[in-house]
């Protein structure tokens, strides 16, 4: 007789294996309230994914209804939200999926309770906003005639949940860059569908990726020359969760250290050819720096995966010195903070 040792059963498997059971029940709980168990056995199928993962049902874009499981801005969980949704069945007339709290303007005009009891006119909220050219962003200021009498927490818990209700999770987290709540009116501050309009015009402008170019010289050290995509925020790529920096040293080069042309022609081949194919859809380059010599492409991929190890083969045909190649996880883009 052969014996086979038990496998511990993938919560995300298991999460969709049960959805359609209890999807007739959570259809009449929205309909006509009386969730009874069904919080407390979503609470457990979520939980088993990861314990920090949240989740909410609210109103469909072209469904009817939306299922939302989100990392909450806790860049550790996207890879893990982003492969819940990989697995989600279709969307349909009833039901849509998401890893993020959608838009939802109508709460805009609605009262809530909030910081022990207090009531917020929502209608009432303000916003004073700017573009951040050089980040792609905009900074907020957050405003409401009752923050005067909020701490200064409730202030912001009030500004982030409006930003959410606004512009989604995943648009704060791309389009907005500082973010302050003010206990008086600052200048400038209008109504909240004009923050959203801003958005709208920034997020048309970089419909396209672009490439920014940056210089520095620090004191005492090479120039160094940057390009970076924008935005640079890893809520963009969120099943890249691992840094791979590829640093390739060349011979051809200018008296600042920077690629001169038989060198700059190389690494162009180098990068569209060998290193791109490695990634199968699993990684993006995201900036790359040069300087003293050397030239390095910062990659983010799917941990996951093999293309870690695949960009590192490729790195290992450079013709023209040895490939450095690092691999460390970082799904909130720390190490191309400097970038952003």
């Amino acid at each position: 007789m052969i014996f086979s040792r038990g496998r511990k059963q993938d919560p995300v498997v298991e999460f969709w294996a049960w959805w359609p059971t209890i999807r007739p029940a959570v259809v009449a709980a929205i309909a006509g309230g009386g969730w009874g168990s069904i919080t407390e056995d979503f609470n457990k199928r979520v939980t088993a994914i990861h314990k920090e993962l949240t989740w909410e049902f609210s109103a469909g874009h072209e469904a009817r209804h939306a299922l939302v499981v989100s990392p909450a801005g806790n860049a550790e969980l996207r890879a893990v939200a982003a492969r819940w949704a990989a697995l989600a069945p279709a969307a349909d007339p009833e039901f849509e999926y998401h890893t993020s709290r959608q838009p939802d303007h109508s709460t805009l005009t609605a009262t809530i309770e909030i910081g022990g009891g207090v009531k917020l006119d929502m209608s009432q909220l303000r916003f004073a906003f700017q573009r951040d050219d050089g980040a792609a962003a905009i900074d907020v200021v957050g405003y409401h005639p009752m923050f005067r009498k909020l701490q200064e927490t409730v202030r912001g818990q009030v500004t982030f949940l409006a930003l959410d209700w606004l512009l989604g999770e995943d648009g704060v987290e791309t389009w907005v860059g500082a973010v302050e709540f003010a206990a008086d009116e600052p200048a400038g501050a209008r109504d909240p569908l004009d923050l959203v309009a801003a958005v709208d015009t920034l997020r048309e402008e970089y419909r396209e990726p672009q490439w920014v170019i940056m210089r520095a010289t620090p004191p005492g050290a090479p120039m160094i020359l940057a390009l970076a995509v924008r935005p640079l925020r890893s809520v963009r790529w969120p099943r890249f969760d691992t840094h791979v920096p590829v640093s390739l040293p060349f011979p051809d080069r200018t008296d600042e250290g920077l690629p001169a042309t038989g060198s700059l022609e190389a690494l162009r081949a180098f990068e569209d050819g060998p290193l791109a194919a490695a990634l199968h859809g699993d990684g993006e380059l995201v900036a790359h720096e040069s300087s003293d010599g050397v030239r390095t492409l910062h990659y983010y991929v799917d941990g996951a995966t093999s293309a870690g190890a695949d960009l590192a083969a490729a790195a290992a045909t450079w013709q023209f010195g040895r490939a450095q190649v690092g691999r460390a996880h970082d799904p909130g883009f720390e190490a191309v903070a400097h970038l952003s």
